[in-house]
């Protein structure tokens, strides 16, 4: 497992290796507990435990002192050099880091233990009490519900016949149903044990591996989040580089065509004078630029209306058309001011570069039946021609028209009535955190 941390270098972030958690670093750390404490419970005098010191008495060729001491040490022995290899790999299959079915040295354990188990019962009918070890180590290791099933029928039956064969040693009263009762109590406790925890661990299994498909798809969802939103960033630049520098950067190209057309044709004056334009479109230049990397409000503190007149303006004074601007009194969102702000500068580009009209006029209403703000922008010069045929010219409408169509307008550009071309963009207004927009409307002869 690995967890994300930052780089600081490069702002992304890097896997590194997860510190392992107790479960990882000793995994079998109960089963260690657990078995070293059962086997030493046997050592214990009395009824528990399965040697019984001082007691005279041979099994086999041993005293059943020392043939019980061998039984324990057998235990602990194949637990060391098997079981705890073999549970640890089980351990970390039910905990999600190690999930392999059965492997051959598994089942050798679990066949070795319950052969042991069956002989040291044989010896003492106290070692019936490592079943609380046995069964557990059976449903852990044996992966499936049906052969943790036979397992425990057969470590049942094994200890039915060891506890059998000491119960008659010991001279007990019927002592193959006394051991038959036991086996059997003993297996229905076990499978029902089995079953129940089988089923709350098949649960909690079907639970992580949804989890788990549930990270996997936040974290795809999150993925194509940053790359829509990355390409959503990238389109917003292209448009906003589109509505500011690259029209500034043409009127630039323009102006500096007039210098030298006027510098040729001995013009001091007018060289002046379009230098000086030169330099202030500049200076606006650097400063939409230092707005742009900024992100601030292109509106800056004058809001629309003292934008919008900046804009004409200097359309007016780059190229000498006669531009007329009236703009209504109603209250639009920040956002939408944008919008109408970059539709203007993108319905003037396209009259500076193909209109060729001496005319232009910019109106900026509220239309109440609607509810909607319309700006339009007509001209008086050829009329849209390809344009309007095409329905765009390259990214400016197109661009435009994703925009709008964002903050729920439209977008319609074609002939105008008496000739040239018009641009009508409207935008439904918006009255929550809403700013005024311009004075009383003031409509000039020939405007809108």
């Amino acid at each position: 497992m690995t967890s994300s941390t930052p780089d600081a270098a490069l702002g992304t972030r890097v896997e590194e290796p997860a510190r392992p958690t107790a479960a990882r670093r000793w995994p079998t750390r109960w089963w260690d507990l657990a078995v070293g404490g059962g086997l030493a419970a046997m050592l214990v005098p009395g009824g528990l435990g399965a040697v019984e010191w001082g007691r005279d008495g041979t099994l086999w060729g041993m005293s059943l002192v020392a043939l019980a001491i061998t039984m324990i040490g057998l235990f602990a022995l194949l637990y060391m050099l098997l079981g705890r290899g073999v549970l640890r790999r089980a351990v970390l299959g039910q905990s999600g880091f190690n999930e392999s079915p059965p492997m051959r040295r598994d089942v050798l354990f679990v066949v070795a233990w319950v052969l042991l188990q069956g002989v040291a019962t044989a010896v003492n009918p106290s070692f019936a009490t490592l079943q609380f070890l046995s069964y557990p180590m059976l449903w852990s290791v044996l992966q499936r519900y049906r052969d943790s099933v036979l397992g425990s029928g057969c470590l049942a039956l094994l200890v039915g016949l060891g506890s059998g064969v000491s119960y008659v040693r010991l001279g007990i009263p019927e002592p193959w149903l006394v051991a038959a009762l036991v086996g059997a109590g003993s297996f229905g406790f076990a499978v029902a044990m089995g079953t129940w925890i089988t089923r709350i661990y098949d649960r909690g299994e079907a639970q992580r591996q949804l989890v788990q498909q549930l990270q996997a798809t936040q974290h795809e969802v999150a993925v194509l989040s940053a790359e829509s939103g990355a390409a959503a960033e990238r389109e917003r630049l292209s448009r906003e580089l589109h509505d500011t520098l690259m029209q500034s950067l043409t009127g630039l190209v323009m102006l500096s065509e007039q210098a030298e057309r006027a510098l040729a044709a001995g013009k001091p004056e007018m060289v002046q004078d379009r230098l000086a334009r030169v330099h202030a479109a500049a200076l606006d230049s650097l400063t939409e630029a230092r707005a742009l990397i900024a992100h601030t409000q292109p509106l800056g503190d004058g809001g629309l209306e003292v934008t919008l007149a900046r804009v004409v303006e200097r359309l007016r004074a780059d190229t000498g058309l006669d531009v007329d601007l009236a703009v209504g009194s109603f209250s639009l969102d920040r956002e939408r001011q944008v919008v109408l702000l970059r539709a203007t500068q993108e319905g003037l580009a396209n009259v500076r570069k193909h209109a060729r009209a001496s005319e232009v006029w910019v109106s900026l209403a509220e239309d109440a039946g609607d509810s909607v703000a319309v700006l339009r922008i007509l001209d008086n010069g050829v009329g849209p021609g390809d344009l309007g045929r095409s329905g765009s010219s390259g990214f400016g409408l197109s661009g435009l028209s994703d925009r709008v169509r964002a903050v729920g307008g439209t977008v319609s550009f074609g002939s105008g009535a008496s000739g040239g071309a018009l641009l009508e963009v409207r935008l439904p207004l918006a009255r929550a955190k809403t700013h005024s927009v311009g004075g009383p409307i003031h409509k000039q002869e020939g405007q809108l």
